[in-house]
């Protein structure tokens, strides 16, 4: 019955299942095609408008070793993305770790079992630079908010470690920092209860104190590794939660962004690669929208991206940062082919000249955009 009682209570039954869908899976953002970096000219923007680049992620660093800031391109950067209707993503550039903070803090240096560091990314476990970071991020989200900018801001993505994704290194396990150790022999107390036996029972060893404990040297399937693993993803997810705390400090994001790659054995245990865990969590707290992963052949599979979308996010798939025109297609064909929402096109420095004129890679980008959005992608 098309104007009866029953044509009506079809219809408000139809709404009410699409309400519980949505309140179940979430509304996934309209972002599919993605750029970075520092732009540097206002014509970049309007071209990439042009070609279809409907979100740009615009990264922000740390001060100077005095505490200063220049804000001046990263202001006008904002203005000119809203105006051309590109939807505008603040990238915390807080894995950038200048070098002034590590002549002051070199304690902050990832450590591994031989002893070795490395001047890259700062321990997830280390406070002096979270509380650096959080520090930066409440500086420059009182700027947005102090200029009028944090409007025109749409979403936020905030680094965390190796590159700025929900990670570490993944070479080897890199926990072996004073603070580190602190973190992972406190994890494993609450674990067992503080029962040492207990301890000892599970991983086969004969410890006399939990000071003793030092992690894993390498991956294997032992309960000792499995629980390490643990402790490294909680890690890195504490700090991701405790960022994004700042964030809500001053505004509640439209579109939440994550850097959250998938990886091969082995590498994805040291690495602490899982972004199922990270999205899920994240998820649960209303604070992500989009995820970005690597489409590299063998480092995920379509089930995996297909249970990121299953949450109501949105994928974008990446690989080159500066891709030749070949590049470019290879890298936005397997994210097609993995089920994908969108690919990232790279730096808008690599796509046109600073008077908005494409370079090759930009006339391959834009066929690639309009073959994606029709459907006829090859």
């Amino acid at each position: 019955m098309k104007n009866g009682k029953f044509g009506i209570n079809s219809f408000a039954f139809c709404g009410f299942i699409s309400l519980i869908s949505l309140l179940c899976h979430g509304e996934q953002a309209d972002v599919h095609f993605v750029s970075w970096g520092g732009i540097g000219s206002v014509e970049r923007v309007e071209a990439a408008a042009r070609i279809g680049v409907d979100a740009h992620r615009l990264p922000i660093g740390w001060p100077d070793e005095n505490g200063r800031y220049d804000f001046s391109n990263f202001d006008e950067m904002i203005r000119a993305l809203h105006r051309a209707g590109i939807k505008v993503i603040v990238h915390f550039f807080n894995h950038g770790v200048p070098a002034w903070f590590w002549e002051k803090h070199p304690e902050a240096k990832p450590r591994n079992f031989r002893g070795e560091t490395r001047e890259t990314y700062a321990s997830p476990w280390n406070p002096f630079v979270w509380e650096q970071v959080k520090k930066n991020m409440r500086t420059i989200l009182s700027h947005l908010k102090e200029t009028g900018l944090l409007q025109f801001v749409d979403g936020v993505e905030i680094g965390v470690g190796m590159e700025g994704q929900l990670s570490y290194e993944w070479d080897a396990f890199w926990a072996f920092d004073p603070y580190a150790l602190k973190a992972y022999r406190s994890f494993l107390r609450s674990y067992f209860h503080n029962d040492l036996n207990q301890l000892n029972k599970a991983f086969s060893t004969n410890y006399k104190d939990f000071e003793e404990i030092f992690p894993p040297k390498e991956w294997n399937y032992s309960k000792e590794c499995v629980l390490f693993e643990q402790f490294y993803r909680e890690s890195i997810f504490k700090v991701a939660k405790e960022l994004s705390d700042v964030v809500l400090e001053y505004f509640k994001p439209r579109i939440w962004y994550w850097m959250s790659h998938f990886i091969k054995f082995p590498e994805r245990y040291y690495a602490a690669r899982f972004p199922l865990y990270y999205m899920r969590k994240l998820k649960g707290l209303g604070r992500a929208d989009v995820v970005q992963v690597s489409v590299v052949p063998g480092w995920q599979s379509k089930e995996e991206i297909e249970s990121l979308k299953r949450m109501g996010l949105t994928v974008i798939g990446e690989i080159y940062i500066t891709p030749s025109p070949q590049e470019q297609r290879e890298h936005a064909r397997l994210a097609w082919e993995l089920g994908c929402n969108g690919f990232f096109v790279g730096t808008l420095e690599n796509l046109f000249d600073d008077k908005g004129n494409p370079t090759a890679t930009g006339l391959e980008t834009e066929k690639l955009i309009k073959e994606w959005k029709e459907g006829t992608l090859k």
